[in-house]
């Protein structure tokens, strides 16, 4: 094939192989010589590749466009820029014309939409959206975790859905591997001395009009023998495995077939033509990391379509013509001669006939779910979409317990086992998540995925060393990541260096300003600092970037409890309830809540309900231990605080209300035995509160000291 364009081919090629500055300079040269629309993508491409956002929108601002991959860049770089009413302009409001203008794109522009709507807090609508997305592509992944993120009620089982009908996403796909490969090689082992013919096929050359017909099955007969797999990404390396999805079928030579010019002129060539292409699509390397455009620009036909094109003279080939470097060549419309032997054929095998007419009936290319390895992907997806689903909702036994039931090799991924520390992390189980968060950190030390969690798990299980150390690795190894910037500052934060940890999540939010969980831990350092009214900010902030983070929630309520502003409280922690409805911690913060405001039944049922959802937490007993004090049962109070101090031996309000507890019942030499302990652990009077909460038995402590 004679390549079209040759400079623009080198501009993606530059891309491709990641030297933006080459291809930035041969894109100004070509968009200064042509000027066209097609240029203009192609510069502001490689200008928004390089980081160059702000060059790559004006350049496309200032042009009248009509390509919807031109609009969908331009909408991009508007994003970026937090030019957001720009950006919904570009894309359109109406979800069915956005889906109908932008084509295979149009999944992705609606999660454009999506991310415009969330940022504009029209949450309804960003669900819309990654619906839409999710109907129209159901390997959207990040659209099904949105959804659940927002709250969504989203069943897996029917995004992640195969029917009986055509599937065409995963075709088109996978035919995308052809057109944007680097070097694809249609070797002809039927042309005499064994010439080869190599063929570049690149984004530019692929024409809009197909003259011939193709199948793209492209997994094996039910009924075949068992063939050596290939990975779609490794080339021709046999794999000794048969994986579920990634793998296509290798055949015993990898030599692709290329008709001759009297195997084109019959039938039997159009499957061997399949099979040629089924074969190079699995010696494709790297092409998932060169996802180079389309030149093409508009909307065209699908890129099955136009893998093959009569309109280009250099595709086709005079009959006489004996060179030995000869083009791919069409098949023509038979000869009568041609014509009398396939009615012959018909006759007398018609079994064969009917398969090749079955492999050419359709120019559209469909993968049905009962030849596809895309199947596979979707199970999986399924089986992923209902854990994650759980977790989301915080439902974290049952998502271990269905992340644990995943295939092995998946459930060894990172990411799996980051989804499985966060439950154990949102289940209080702090030591739990440590140990999966550390054999993560052991095998990928540069993931820093979920390494704020961890942090966090290593504040509250008070690991000074360990924490210093994963702070100070993550700084190192990126200092333009919020996730380290927020380990550091629970590194200082636990040393009680409220400056610098203030200093070190404020650098965390400045560097990510819609990291929820930032702004939730600056507002906790900001109320351990006693500056509450900056502590309300950051935690509204958070509230408003994601309305269901309940630890927001929950620090709006402890700073209106220390304000004693006690029915606010209640408000706001049922707010994080609602959200985290299996939380002992926020269920105790409830009953502080009710029993300061004199309901007192309520509390007792609150508390004893924190205290069987998470028993090993010394905090949910103790205030049990509070209210019961308060309600007039000191047995049943002593009974927790004995408790406590086998759990908290060095508290020194533990052993201050077990000292009024025993005064209750008439024991007064125990009473000051435990008064000293607690002025002995706590000379200066200091520890009268417990950090995380608030204690309500002090009420009393007016009228009992007046008497």
């Amino acid at each position: 094939m004679i390549l079209q364009d040759p400079i623009q081919v080198i501009v993606w090629d530059c891309l491709n192989n990641y030297e933006y500055d080459n291809a930035i300079f041969l894109a100004e040269r070509l968009h200064a010589e042509v000027g066209s629309e097609e240029t203009a993508f192609l510069l502001g491409t490689c200008y928004y590749r390089a980081g160059r956002v702000n060059e790559a929108h004006h350049l496309l601002q200032n042009i009248s466009l009509t390509l919807p991959q031109s609009r969908f860049l331009l909408a991009k770089c508007a994003i970026e820029l937090k030019s957001y009413k720009d950006a919904e302009v570009i894309l359109g409001t109406n979800m069915d014309i956005v889906a109908s203008e932008f084509g295979e794109q149009a999944p992705y522009a609606l999660q454009l939409l999506a991310k415009i709507y969330n940022i504009t807090e029209r949450r309804n609508k960003a669900a819309d959206a990654h619906r839409k997305a999710l109907s129209l592509n159901p390997f959207m992944w990040k659209s099904f975790s949105q959804l659940c993120n927002m709250g969504e009620k989203v069943e897996p089982h029917q995004v992640f859905h195969h029917s009986n009908t055509d599937f065409s996403f995963g075709v088109s796909t996978l035919v995308n591997l052809v057109s944007n490969s680097e070097n694809i090689s249609f070797v002809n082992s039927n042309i005499p001395n064994n010439t080869s013919l190599n063929t570049n096929v690149t984004p530019n050359n692929v024409s809009s009009k197909t003259p011939m017909t193709m199948s793209t099955s492209i997994t094996p007969e039910p009924h075949a023998p068992v063939k050596r797999m290939h990975s779609v990404f490794s080339g021709m390396a046999p794999i000794p495995f048969s994986p579920s999805f990634g793998m296509l079928p290798m055949d015993e030579s990898p030599v692709l077939y290329t008709p001759t010019l009297t195997d084109a002129n019959e039938q039997k060539a159009l499957p061997k033509i399949v099979n040629s292409l089924r074969a190079q699509m699995g010696q494709l390397k790297d092409a998932v990391f060169s996802p180079a455009p389309r030149c093409t620009l508009g909307p065209a036909p699908r890129r099955s379509s136009r893998l093959f094109s009569n309109n280009n003279s250099s595709y086709s080939v005079k009959e006489n013509n004996k060179s030995p470097s000869r083009k791919f060549v069409a098949p023509k419309s038979p000869s009568r001669k041609s014509k009398q032997r396939t009615a012959k054929n018909i006759k007398t095998n018609p079994v064969e006939t009917n398969e090749r007419a079955k492999s050419i009936e359709t120019v559209t290319p469909a993968i049905t779910p009962k030849n596809s390895n895309a199947v596979a992907l979707l199970n999986l997806l399924k089986e992923l979409g209902e854990a994650y689903k759980a977790l989301s909702f915080l439902d974290c036994k049952n998502a271990i317990k269905l992340f644990q039931e995943i295939p092995t090799k998946q459930l060894a991924s990172p990411w799996v086992q980051t989804m499985i520390a966060r439950a154990h992390y949102e289940l209080a189980q702090y030591e739990t998540a440590a140990k999966v968060f550390a054999e993560i950190r052991k095998q990928h030390p540069n993931r820093t995925e979920g390494m704020d969690i961890y942090s966090t798990c290593l504040w509250h299980l008070q690991r000074e060393a360990q924490l210093s150390a994963l702070a100070q690795e993550l700084v190192e190894l990126d200092r333009n990541d919020s996730i380290a910037w927020l380990a550091a500052g629970n590194c200082f934060s636990l040393h009680k260096e409220r400056e610098t940890a203030l200093k070190f999540f404020k650098r965390a939010v400045q560097i990510n300003p819609d990291a929820a969980y930032a702004h939730a831990l600056l507002g906790h350092e900001y109320a351990a600092a006693e500056e509450t009214d900056k502590a309300l900010a950051s935690f509204r902030t958070a509230v408003s970037i994601d309305p269901r983070n309940y630890v927001a929630w929950f620090g709006i309520a402890t700073v209106y409890a220390r304000q004693e502003r006690w029915k606010a409280s209640e408000v706001h922690i049922r707010r994080a309830l609602a959200i985290h409805p299996h939380s002992g911690v926020l269920r105790c913060q409830l009953g502080v809540a009710q029993a300061a405001l004199g309901k007192m039944d309520r509390a007792l049922a609150t508390l004893e309900r924190a205290v069987a959802l998470d028993t090993e937490n010394p905090l949910c007993r103790f205030h049990r231990a509070s209210v019961l004090l308060r309600a007039g049962r000191p047995d049943d109070a002593i009974d927790d605080l004995s408790h406590l101090k086998n759990i908290a031996p060095r508290e020194s309000l533990v052993y201050y209300l077990l000292g009024k507890a025993y005064n209750k019942i008439g024991n007064p030499h125990m009473a000051l035995m435990h008064f000293s302990w607690a002025t002995d652990l706590d000379p200066k009077g200091t520890g009268g509160h417990i950090k995380e909460g608030f204690d309500p038995s002090k009420q009393e402590d007016t009228p009992e000291r007046a008497t």
